[in-house]
């Protein structure tokens, strides 16, 4: 390759990564609400990108920075959250397979819509309503609906409420989850501790689906150093209205709430990645493999709506 060539292919390539980088920021959507209080989500997978309160950064995205789809950071998770075993279930007497994404464990995992574009319904400086439609394109999933977030930012806290619609013709299966990775401005998760409601702790196989057994843990602290989770909880049957995790850190206190009762958020999840400065906190509607074993298994009929509430609130 010649000179000239060579210095070519350089203003190409440049001129390309600008438009991707214009495009890349096109396509994220920016909230305020006041000095050191934002937040920013990518219209692919209506995906939160960025949470800052009072000057805090308390999210991590992404796990890797040459992946940012590894570990499905800040994904939303329907129509099901968590993994179909072998992809296979049966609804209403019909047999259907979903794509297997989870290779090494031969499931399906983590629903449809994660990475899928999602429209702009209503826009402000401080709040965001985003809305995808599924047409029943998926062999494996062939319920048409319509999902919809609404992400409201305040000066400490997150407020997100979820509504999904059956536009089919027939009852459709479904769960929702979220799967945010939590931290303190990349401080290592050994100096945190976790505080967790009265739970049912379910067990799982090396595939990572439920056998049917758990054991309850009481209400308390979980100290992060030198522990490792990748946990499934069902909250206790007394837990209704909203059930509360705390992070802490120091004095600083991070709750996510989530909604409970029944056809709402009654699961959630607690795991820790590799990194170590961070921690996923998911809020779930239902179990792992809902579709097989029903457990919080939502059954939503033609023109019906579901809807779920997430709160992150920052103390000082």
């Amino acid at each position: 390759m010649d000179k000239d060539s060579k210095i070519l292919t350089a203003l190409v390539s440049r001129e390309w990564l600008f438009l991707r980088a214009q495009i890349e920021k096109m396509s994220k959507i920016k909230l305020t609400a006041g000095e050191g209080t934002e937040a920013e989500v990518d219209l692919k997978g209506a995906t939160l990108t960025k949470l800052r309160i009072a000057q805090n950064d308390l999210i991590k995205y992404p796990l890797k920075g040459d992946d940012p789809a590894k570990g499905y950071p800040s994904a939303l998770l329907f129509p099901f959250p968590n993994r179909v075993r072998d992809g296979r279930y049966t609804f209403d007497g019909t047999e259907y397979s979903l794509p297997i994404n989870e290779v090494d464990n031969h499931n399906a995992i983590h629903g449809l819509i994660a990475f899928e574009h999602f429209q702009v319904i209503e826009q402000e400086e401080s709040k965001v309503v985003l809305e995808y439609r599924y047409l029943g394109e998926i062999e494996g999933y062939p319920f048409p609906y319509a999902f919809k977030i609404e992400y409201a930012l305040k000066s400490d806290a997150l407020a997100i409420q979820v509504e999904a619609t059956n536009t089919g013709e027939t009852d459709m299966p479904c769960g929702f989850g979220w799967h945010p990775y939590f931290g303190f401005d990349g401080q290592a998760i050994g100096e945190m501790t976790v505080k967790a409601p009265r739970r049912n702790k379910l067990e799982l196989s090396e595939r990572l689906i439920p056998t049917g057994e758990f054991e309850t843990e009481r209400s308390g602290l979980i100290p992060l150093k030198n522990t490792i989770l990748d946990n499934i909880f069902v909250l206790d049957g007394k837990t209704t209205g909203v059930s509360e995790i705390e992070l802490r850190y120091k004095k600083k206190k991070l709750i996510v709430s989530q909604k409970t009762g029944k056809n709402k958020l009654n699961h959630f999840i607690l795991y820790t990645p590799a990194t170590r400065d961070c921690i996923a906190i998911e809020p779930q509607s239902c179990s792992t493999n809902a579709f097989n074993n029903a457990d919080g298994l939502i059954v939503l009929k033609p023109e019906k709506k579901i809807k779920f509430e997430i709160n992150v609130k920052l103390e000082l």
